[in-house]
């Protein structure tokens, strides 16, 4: 690597001292790849000079003819330096200080090889960015995962592969956000620095603003600060949300990831049930699959057909063969968990532990998407009570594949003493040691008092559906630049 950099610098001084600016700050374009092979027949046959502008990926020397590839953002062209065409002198200088990964802005006319490839018949070039280091494995692609992460412009550059799935992911994000305005939501901003980080369970990082000389958290969740808006008038709120948690990293949880967080007035769980299914649905076609048939860790997923709905009671007792209302306290739930082989910590509450239970046995046996609805309230602290059966909440999530958690929504509490009620025992949970219980806010509870309509809300991971709809099997192959930890 470092004899390779001085050659390229030699390269580099070359160009200098023959008059050349390797970095300039204009370039002149007027075809890209794709506008260059839409409009190649009229090139050709008008003789009409086009400029191109873009990374050569290799370049092949052939006596008195060097052919090269040219890409930019739009594809791929053949390009064709003659001996003939640009004299010798040029020629000679081509090679004398031209790389594979240098950028050239090259001006030539269309024409068709031998071969029948359509080429660019380079009439004159210059190197408007000279590259001092090479390209990886000399751009037979780039396999070592560790790089592939760590430096995520080599992985671009070297696997096409790559490219795509990002360009998916921001298809993803695009759908979503046109659905969402569609249907009379409006996007907001809500704070990512908070005094008080709510909407989810899970620990917070800890910052500390110097100038207020206070505490502050990254947030968890944009949730309160939307429900807030609900409260304020406007009925339909979404965010495009960078959110943080302080947790593990695995192959299916980032430290920092995003979500699409909305509240919908006059909605409730019931009704949002399909206003989601229909909207992933067409986010699935605007990324060019069957949605009855998407494939994921070698299984085609069905989300054509309307999602079974099955109770979180109902999936425990199918999969791990027990009624969680027969253990209605902490001491008798801990006592059957560790019977079933779930880890136990003495600071894990009621909800924790019926928690890890279904994340035990019934979440890896979830393969078809399903709707799990009607949770512990106790798993719920900021969702509606189920009239018929106040022990449970107007709750779903949509798992498959396997485990995959990805929508998260319920029918949201808006009785501000409930909500109070709540908030205390979450903050009993923290008192206890359970780091990942939420944090009571007093503000959130006032807004409420001054009266939230009826209102549903969701969560959505785009970094899981965007695992999903790419079949990546783990979050760093859809996160551009995923945390990693330090060298």
């Amino acid at each position: 690597m470092i004899e390779e950099e001085s050659v390229r610098r030699l390269r580099l001084e070359r160009l200098k001292l023959a008059g050349n600016d390797p970095y300039p700050a204009r370039v002149e374009r007027t075809h890209t790849v794709a506008k260059f092979g839409q409009h190649f027949d009229d090139l050709l046959a008008s003789g009409t000079v086009a400029t191109m502008a873009g990374r050569m990926r290799t370049i092949r020397k052939h006596g008195g003819l060097t052919f090269a590839q040219l890409e930019d953002g739009s594809g791929t062209i053949q390009i064709a330096i003659r001996r003939d065409h640009v004299g010798e002198e040029t020629y000679a200088f081509f090679h004398d200080t031209a790389d594979m990964g240098d950028f050239v802005e090259a001006k030539g006319t269309a024409f068709v090889t031998k071969t029948g490839q359509q080429t660019l018949d380079v009439r004159s070039y210059r190197i408007i960015t000279k590259t001092l280091l090479p390209m990886p494995e000399k751009w037979h692609g780039l396999s070592d995962t560790e790089i592939r992460y760590r430096q995520r412009y080599l992985d671009l550059i070297a696997n096409e592969q790559v490219r795509a799935i990002f360009k998916t992911r921001a298809r993803i994000v695009t759908t979503i956000r046109s659905y969402l305005d569609r249907h009379g939501c409006l996007e907001v901003d809500t704070p990512v620095l908070q005094i008080i980080p709510g909407g989810a369970s899970a620990k917070p990082f800890k910052t500390h603003h110097n100038a207020l000389g206070a505490d502050m958290y990254l947030r968890v969740a944009p949730e309160l600060y939307l429900k807030r808006c609900v409260v304020g008038g406007f009925e339909r709120v979404y965010e495009v949300a960078r959110c943080f948690r302080n947790e593990g990293i695995d192959h299916s949880h980032n430290p920092e990831f995003t979500q699409v967080e909305g509240y919908i007035a006059y909605m409730d769980y019931e009704r949002l049930m399909t206003f989601l299914e229909e909207m992933l649905r067409e986010v699935i076609v605007a990324c060019g699959l069957d949605p009855a048939a998407v494939p994921f860790k070698g299984n085609l997923l069905n989300f054509a057909d309307a999602w079974p709905r099955i109770t979180f009671r109902d999936a425990i007792l199918a999969h791990a063969k027990i009624d969680i209302e027969d253990y209605p306290d902490r001491d008798a739930i801990a006592k059957q968990a560790t019977k079933m082989g779930v880890p136990v910590e003495k600071t894990d509450g009621h909800a924790t532990i019926v928690d890890n239970i279904y994340k035990n046995y019934v979440r890896p046996n979830i393969v078809q998407p399903t709707y799990l609805i009607d949770y512990p309230v106790e798993i719920s602290p900021l969702a509606k009570r189920k009239a018929s059966d106040p022990r449970y909440v107007e709750m779903f999530q949509l798992v498959y594949g396997g485990g995959v958690e990805n929508v998260k929504a319920f029918s949201e509490l808006n009785d501000p003493l409930d909500q109070e009620e709540r908030f205390r025992e979450q903050q009993a949970a923290r008192d206890g040691g359970d780091e990942e219980a939420q944090f009571g806010d007093d503000d959130y509870v006032t807004a409420l008092k001054h009266g939230m309509p009826p209102t549903a809300g969701f969560g959505i991971g785009i970094d899981r559906l965007a695992a999903t709809l790419t079949d990546s099997h783990n979050l760093k192959e859809v996160i551009l630049f995923p945390t990693l930890k330090p060298v």
